[in-house]
């Protein structure tokens, strides 16, 4: 069982800590426990989520590396990527809560909801391993299943429901989320926009994403066989 402590910032970090590992082990007691803390401490998950954005965007980053990206750039754009990225989780949340309250038996508040279901971003603190060269896209992949089958197992502790009925749930809220996704991609862009003027500066950026790099070192390394 997880036990609950934010008395001291010691505390705070500790029990951060405990419920990522918690989420990690894909213990239901950890999504229990983190929907049943108090509304003023939701600031914890808050920041489990931050940081697993940041891992996520720091993973990525061989982008900004490979493109040159000023210090000062960088640290923006990891920020900016992370809040993108809480914001992604943030939709599905939403998703799940409407999805309890129009088919569940009784209301369900959101901000409990919100703190059990987020924590199932916590594996993505592992994302900074996809630097890894190589197996940076295999490490992607995984670690996709991993949120997954912890959100599962999330959304199962939260509403107390079957496994099977939660795998369900699952799949339909992230179809539903992946359905809305250019919707709101569309509602950033201009914001997005500017920030990767920003941070790119103003010439055009060559590589695009960690695909394009990944598939760059694998040509490198087959020419190098030759």
């Amino acid at each position: 069982m997880v036990e609950i402590d934010i008395s001291s910032f010691f505390a705070f970090v500790q029990t951060m800590l405990r419920l990522v590992g918690g989420a990690m082990r894909l213990d239901p007691a950890a999504f229990r426990a983190a929907s049943e803390i108090t509304s003023s401490s939701t600031r914890l998950i808050l920041w489990i989520v931050l940081i697993a954005g940041l891992s996520r965007m720091f993973g990525q980053s061989v982008v900004l590396f490979a493109n040159h990206v000023q210090p000062k750039r960088f640290i923006i754009s990891l920020l900016w990527g992370a809040l993108k990225f809480f914001f992604d989780v943030m939709v599905i949340v939403t998703i799940i809560w409407a999805m309890a309250n129009w088919f569940g038996t009784r209301p369900w508040n959101y901000t409990q909801v919100a703190r059990g279901i987020a924590l199932a971003a916590a594996p993505y603190w592992l994302s900074f391993l996809i630097l890894i060269p190589y197996f940076g896209m295999i490490v992607d992949r995984f670690l996709k299943i991993y949120v997954f089958l912890a959100l599962v197992i999330a959304f199962q502790a939260v509403f107390g429901i079957p496994f099977w009925d939660a795998l369900w749930g699952s799949a339909i809220a992230l179809g539903i989320s992946l359905a809305v996704e250019p919707l709101f991609d569309r509602l950033l862009a201009p914001l997005d926009e500017w920030i990767n003027r920003h941070v790119m500066g103003e010439r055009d950026v060559v590589l695009q994403n960690s695909r394009q790099i990944y598939e760059m070192f694998a040509q490198r390394d087959q020419l190098s066989k030759r």
